[in-house]
């Protein structure tokens, strides 16, 4: 039998496999379960679209006054119709295994576009107003129909499809461009199977794909136009061509933007380029087989026979002081393996602790109680209910709670709406344990959260969470799918991000790196001011970054988009837009010993694209 390249490769280097997730709730107002709450048989021949419709319509923000999380219990849900996404906020599903939970949509349907639709339309006008969707470990199945796609993936600012499969014979397993105004949004641990196109993205504002595996589409992996797309690790197989980056139509400012870091693209045509490029593309560590030549470009980068790639940028790298060509090449960690908790007998419920939401009454002591006596009885999971109706209706946290002993992880059931005030602020110091997850917890529009790793070797994971993450220690940090602010404050520390999209005015950097080192794949930002900045020969670097300025840049705005002070800093695939008053006036401001210099509009004209720009070393 052979093994899959990723999976020979780890037992090469003596990892440990994870075993599937398998997810369990308590009983608990919180959690729906989708066939006692609502009627779903599961048993692949009962319809259960009405009751999977309803379960999604009053778990997310329906008639209810509260969010909850929905229960997939393992079986095959049979659908007739597309499950549509009406509400702005959520859902919040969770199937019990990938493989065991199966929504399959009848062969030779007619009339249907796609499986699952997470916008309530179509087509357009809409808004970027439509957050927080989150579905994990489930399959798709697309049947024999080979019009219909089987996610219509619409999600703005915080949305994650996580260990989710699609299959069956369809048009595009993962459609995140059907509607304008999508994105950003992630696909992590993903699979498509047998579709025409694996994943399309295009017209949007920017995704993320990490650790996606594509095999047995009948024309092309990932197809991008129009948006930045941040890629990691990609897997394509027994695909005609494993890539496709263009401009829509003759728009040259406003084409696809690609950055890849790792793939393998194998069983391919020998007729087609394994990538083929009309715009913008970054590529590194990538490996071909099958395939006519590597890549196939019009860019100045031109063609590469390959078979493999070790880095490619499409247009000349750009810099200001002379240093090692190329990118930073930090060194790359996913999140550790927290195995999630299935005793219901080690959960405990904050509200049950005396947290109220809604009430504009300070909830830190209820909260650390409950942490506190999780503790106490070796318990693992601490939660808040979801809230939902008409502010208030969030939680607040006026003082410090820390997280200790045996709590691995603290999450909110629904839409975890938490603000930060006064000095109120998460901790993970050297009492905590050695990972810890936060997860589903959002200010949203409120003051943020901070969530501050102060321990000197503990990992902290913040995971579908719009808060202030802050490494204030020496361990390490790992932030998933967050409309969050970042700053390392202490040389040495390191974070790893994917999925980020803080926004808002700065001056001093809305991802800050005081020596440290920090890797982001996937970032959008929104408004003024300064969005990167690293000092203290810290270094940082990003893979795909979405600049969008929607008219308020200041006119002459001297703060520049990256600040790069004694430090060293670079960003793979860029892509700036700005409906207004023209762009970023600095691009780059790098200071190196005594001198300055800068990237400017007067030579970076027009809405900015990059393949690539570097402050490396001498």
């Amino acid at each position: 039998m052979r093994l899959p390249w990723i999976v020979l490769g780890l037992l090469l280097a003596g990892a440990t496999l994870a075993a599937p997730v398998r997810y369990v709730f308590p009983n608990d107002p919180a959690v729906a379960d989708a066939r006692r709450d609502f009627g779903a048989v599961g048993d692949g021949v009962a319809d259960d679209t009405a009751a999977l419709q309803r379960a999604i319509d009053e778990t997310a923000r329906g008639p209810r006054p509260t969010t909850r999380v929905l229960y997939l219990p393992n079986g095959t849900y049979r659908v007739t119709q597309t499950l549509v996404v009406k509400s702005a906020l959520g859902p919040w599903i969770y199937g019990e295994t990938r493989d065991g939970v199966r929504i399959k949509l009848d062969d030779a349907v007619t009339g249907l576009n796609s499986v699952l639709r997470t916008h309530p339309n179509e087509s357009g006008p809409t808004s970027a107003d439509w957050f927080m969707r989150n579905i994990r470990n489930l399959t798709i199945d697309v049947g024999n129909n080979p019009e219909v796609d089987g996610i219509r993936w619409f999600a703005t600012n915080t949305g994650i499809l996580q260990q989710v499969r699609v299959t069956g014979r369809g048009k595009i397993g993962i459609n995140a461009g059907f509607l304008g105004q999508s994105g950003p949004h992630l696909l992590q641990e993903v699979e498509v199977d047998g579709c025409e196109v694996g994943v399309r993205a295009a017209w949007i504002w920017g995704s993320t794909l990490s650790r996606v595996t594509i095999r047995n589409c009948r024309e092309v992996g990932v197809y991008v136009n129009a948006t930045p797309c941040a890629i990691e690790d990609l897997v394509v197989e027994n695909t005609p061509q494993a890539m496709r980056c263009e401009y829509p139509n003759d728009w040259g400012w406003w084409g696809g933007v690609v950055a890849l870091v790792g793939g393998r693209f194998s069983g391919g045509s020998a007729d087609r380029a394994a990538i083929e490029n009309s715009s913008i593309v970054y590529a590194r560590d990538v490996q071909t087989s099958g395939f006519k030549q590597a890549v196939a470009s019009k860019s100045p980068g031109g063609d590469v026979a390959g078979p493999n790639l070790d880095e490619y940028v499409s247009h000349p790298e750009k810099r200001l002081f002379a240093g090692r060509p190329g990118a930073l090449r930090l060194p790359i960690r996913q999140a550790p393996d927290l195995p999630w908790e299935t005793s219901p007998r080690r959960w405990v419920c904050a509200n049950d602790h005396g947290a109220v939401a809604g009430d504009n009454k300070d909830d830190t002591a209820a909260l650390q109680r409950a942490i506190d006596a999780a503790a106490a009885a070796g318990a693992t999971t601490v939660y808040l209910r979801g809230v939902g109706g008409g502010d208030p209706k969030w939680y607040t946290l006026e003082g410090e709670v820390r997280l200790h002993g045996s709590v691995s992880r603290l999450l909110g059931l629904g839409f975890g709406r938490i603000l930060g005030l006064k000095q109120g602020q998460l901790v993970i110091d050297d009492r905590s344990a050695p990972v810890v997850k936060v997860q589903h917890l959002d200010s949203f529009g409120g003051p943020a959260l901070p969530v501050i790793n102060r321990s000197a070797n503990r990992t902290l994971v913040v995971e579908s969470c719009g808060v202030t993450v802050i490494g204030d220690g020496g361990g390490d940090i790992i932030v998933t799918d967050c409309p969050a602010r970042v700053e390392l404050r202490r040389p040495g520390q390191k974070l790893w991000a994917r999925h980020l999209n803080p926004e808002g005015n700065s001056d001093e950097g809305l991802v800050r790196n005081v020596g440290g080192d920090l890797w982001v794949l996937g970032v959008k930002h929104e408004g003024p001011g300064v969005r990167f900045a690293v000092s203290q020969n810290g270094r940082s670097e990003a893979f795909g970054m979405f600049l969008y300025g929607p008219g308020n840049l200041p006119e002459g705005d001297p703060r520049p988009i990256a600040l790069v002070d004694n430090a060293q800093f670079s960003l793979a695939g860029l892509r700036e837009i700005q409906f207004g008053n023209g762009t970023w006036p600095v691009k780059v401001r790098q200071i190196r010993g005594g001198e300055t210099r800068e990237l400017t509009s007067r030579t970076e004209s027009g809405w900015t694209g990059w393949s690539l720009f570097s402050a490396t070393a001498p």
